[in-house]
């Protein structure tokens, strides 16, 4: 886990290393999130989680950004097993804003695709063996951003399909789903 987070470091590092004589620009979001949890194989044993993330883009060519995700997601009482959960996330990866031909003006929505990979880290009671354990996470979706300024969107929705690979005694795997929404504030240099 040290190691992802050292790599994305050194890769924005490196970037603006690599853009300082350039300008660039990019945005940083802070979300609600509600996750429909998977928690066990076999029957549902599905769960809500609450939370909420924050995350940061690089547009590094036209409609093209590299992201980096951390959110957290927390059960108290997880129907399954009457337990708590607590869902950490580091994620990285690209982000495509998708052209938009169909409304016109200042206030025009703007559809995005993204894919993010990286570590999760299970905590509580509904994390059983995989209790304080990193494993394996990916996130693959999409979302609208609707501009109030030049600065300011909001996020009006954003919808990823979330994987984490914890052990269950099955397949070692959950497939949640993962709906925000939230403000968005843009910045360049």
């Amino acid at each position: 886990m040290r190691s992802f987070l050292l790599a994305t470091i050194f890769l924005f590092a490196g970037s603006t290393a690599a853009l300082a004589q350039e300008s660039y620009q990019g945005d940083v979001a802070a979300t609600y999130e509600w996750v429909r949890a998977n928690a066990g194989p076999g029957q549902c044993g599905c769960f809500g989680m609450n939370g909420g993330g924050l995350s940061t883009s690089w547009n590094f060519h036209d409609r093209w950004s590299l992201v980096v995700d951390i959110s957290a997601q927390n059960a108290n009482r997880a129907p399954t097993a009457a337990s708590s959960l607590t869902l950490v996330s580091y994620l990285a990866g690209a982000r495509y804003r998708l052209p938009q031909p169909w409304f016109e003006g200042k206030h025009k929505p703007e559809p995005f695709a993204q894919v993010l990979i990286g570590a999760t880290h299970a905590g509580g009671g509904v994390a059983g063996v995989g209790d304080g354990s990193y494993r394996f996470a990916s996130r693959i979706g999409g979302g609208i951003d609707v501009p109030l300024s030049s600065r300011f969107d909001v996020r009006i929705v954003q919808v990823d399909y979330y994987l984490t690979t914890f052990d269950n005694a099955t397949n070692n795997h959950q497939n949640n789903l993962l709906v925000a929404a939230g403000i968005v504030f843009h910045w360049s240099r």
